[in-house]
């Protein structure tokens, strides 16, 4: 399936300036919970209520992948980035892949549906003291009590990248750019831009490829051509990211290997689905689950990106006026 084409209006702004933001929908407590939805049945709108044993921990979706933490009085905004996910709560079934993906940037569903599913991987064993990490971080712990982190996959993009760029640089806030690799060739001063303003530069890969299936070595191919070619703009992440939110026992091995984070988010506003969700969607969806500590999935490449260009422009002030601050992972 192809994106949808976008036709801009004379005034880019003037549909940003028509929608409305609503407000953070509120319990009898005060708290901010996203609405129950079937998450795993009906994608298009983020949010499920997992309960833990007996019914007793209620746990929301934020729209893509991770389950918010309890909000338990007393409880602590610092604990392990991964604990949550590595809980069954989390709504990936291992061994399960995401119906219909594809390996190429800009399919319907790039790093749409996460999973942690077991894949083969290579038989050759891990240095000895190797940690390899069981989970991706799904929230941001290091950015005090109200910091959120905003993610831009699927570049650099000539045409969307410069435009993020500018919106970012509006509002003084810092993001990090999760790039594929066979892309970065071409845009090399694009890359050294990013970061030259402040951004964070990851590996997503060199083809944004579906690694649940590939083994260790293959798994190390996709991140050291990756990390070649961001090398050529002086760029060495420190992060990886799973196309599709697809993680497996060798990419955590890999990530192992290669020192690599990986970076997982808590808020998919499904930006990517440019012929089903549009700009006001993207922006109601980041508003209504994004809560301290999320991690909000954006896509500056691998499609027609004007929608979620308009929505960072409302989104972004938005958040800031609720008190949250922005940080590069």
């Amino acid at each position: 399936m192809t994106d949808e084409m976008w036709s801009p209006a004379a005034d880019p702004d003037a549909e940003t300036q028509a929608l409305t933001v609503l407000p953070f929908p509120q319990q009898a407590d005060g708290s901010r919970r996203s609405r129950a939805t079937r998450r795993r049945v009906l994608f298009a709108v983020g949010g499920i209520t997992l309960l833990g044993a007996g019914g007793a921990t209620a746990y929301a979706v934020d729209g893509g992948g991770a389950p918010i933490r309890p909000r338990a009085a007393g409880s602590s905004a610092s604990a392990s980035r991964s604990a949550s996910a590595a809980s069954s709560s989390h709504p990936g079934v291992p061994g399960q892949t995401t119906a219909g993906s594809s390996a190429t940037p800009g399919s319907p569903s790039p790093s749409g549906q996460p999973s942690t599913a077991g894949s083969p991987s290579s038989s050759s064993s891990l240095p000895p003291g190797t940690k390899v990490p069981t989970a991706p971080e799904w929230y941001v712990d290091d950015a005090g009590p109200m910091g959120i982190a905003l993610t831009m996959d699927d570049g650099p993009d000539p045409a969307y990248t410069p435009q993020v760029l500018e919106v970012l640089a509006r509002y003084k806030v810092k993001a990090t750019f999760n790039m594929i690799g066979r892309q970065v060739g071409a845009n090399l001063s694009l890359v050294r831009e990013v970061s030259a303003a402040g951004h964070t530069v990851t590996n997503h890969t060199w083809d944004h490829a579906d690694l649940t299936h590939y083994t260790l070595a293959q798994v190390l191919s996709e991140m050291d051509r990756c990390n070649d070619a961001l090398a050529d703009a002086n760029q060495h992440p420190t992060i990886f990211r799973a196309p599709y939110g697809n993680w497996s026992k060798a990419v955590f091995q890999a990530c192992a290997r290669r020192e690599l984070r990986p970076v997982g988010w808590s808020v998919d506003p499904r930006d990517w689905d440019t012929a089903h969700v549009d700009t006001q969607q993207i922006v109601q969806n980041v508003l209504h689950h994004t809560h301290p500590h999320s991690i909000i999935l954006e896509h500056d490449g691998g499609g027609v990106r004007a929608n979620t260009v308009a929505a960072l422009k409302i989104f972004i002030p938005a958040l800031l006026e609720r008190g949250f601050h922005f940080v590069a992972m």
